[in-house]
């Protein structure tokens, strides 16, 4: 029986010595804070907060309205700028048949004769006194040949 009771003494010693570890491990206590009604300065703020809320979420719809008409500008205008690149595009095809009308003409233009040619051809050409006047000088050599 004496064993039983070293036994016991052995196992509520260790006890003793678990409950001091336990003892010293505990951590400090949480204080608790007291909580007390709002005072009226607060309540007023919060409802001037909440108003000020109402705003902000009314000004973000109508931002929101403003941010759609927008965009949808913004799509006409990008339509309308791939309608001019279109556009471009033909009036540069025509433009290219212009220039090679428009060099074709040049070398025509560069065959024919210039007013300042045709001038010095018109001068060097007999008027029609100056034929009359070489009809008679024919029809006198003639003459003069027949007498003859």
């Amino acid at each position: 029986m004496q064993e039983w009771q070293e036994k016991i003494e052995q196992e509520v010693g260790q006890l003793r010595e678990d409950m001091k570890h336990l003892k010293e491990q505990r951590t400090e206590e949480i204080r608790a804070v007291r909580v007390e009604v709002a005072s009226e300065d607060v309540l007023n703020q919060l409802k001037a907060l909440k108003d000020d809320i109402g705003e902000l979420k009314i000004d973000a719809k109508a931002y929101t309205s403003d941010a759609a008409i927008f965009k949808n500008k913004v799509e006409r205008v990008e339509s309308d700028v791939s309608t001019i690149k279109n556009d471009m595009e033909q009036v540069k095809t025509v433009q290219s048949g212009h220039s090679k009308y428009f060099e074709e003409h040049g070398r025509r233009l560069a065959t024919m004769a210039t007013k300042d040619e045709l001038r010095s051809e018109l001068s060097a050409m007999a008027t029609k006194d100056d034929i009359r006047r070489i009809e008679a000088t024919q029809e006198q050599i003639l003459k003069l040949l027949q007498d003859k």
